[in-house]
């Protein structure tokens, strides 16, 4: 009596489940990544309209900043995120234009994720 075998055979198929699982780790692995890596760019962006916002108000006089050395640094909410800012003037070579620096950081992570430099014309 002779046996017809079309499965596969229990090597076969861990072998199979091996193969899977790696890929599988992989994957997951690369998702994982490019979820912290939107974040990352979903922060930085935020950071950026922050700091833009307080360039924009000092351009239009609603913010007086001092002089460097000596910096304002306020926080603001948006979407729900507290983001903390700083920022100081400092003179150029001409004494019609201002530098200003705005450095804004995460209220949770006191890493700097923007630093914004703009020039203001303000004449003497």
């Amino acid at each position: 009596m002779q046996r017809n075998n079309t499965g596969f055979t229990l090597i076969e198929v861990l072998i199979a489940l091996a193969i899977l699982s790696i890929a599988l780790t992989a994957i997951i692995h690369a998702t994982t990544q490019n979820i912290k890596h939107t974040v990352y760019l979903q922060n930085r962006t935020i950071a950026t309209w922050v700091g833009t916002n307080v360039i924009n108000e000092a351009r239009a006089g609603m913010l007086k900043l001092p002089e460097a050395p000596d910096h304002v640094s306020e926080e603001t909410t948006v979407l729900g995120v507290t983001w903390t800012w700083q920022a100081a003037l400092n003179m150029t070579p001409n004494k019609n234009i201002q530098q200003i620096d705005v450095t804004v950081y995460q209220k949770t992570n006191e890493a700097k994720l923007a630093h914004l430099v703009s020039y203001l014309y303000a004449p003497q």
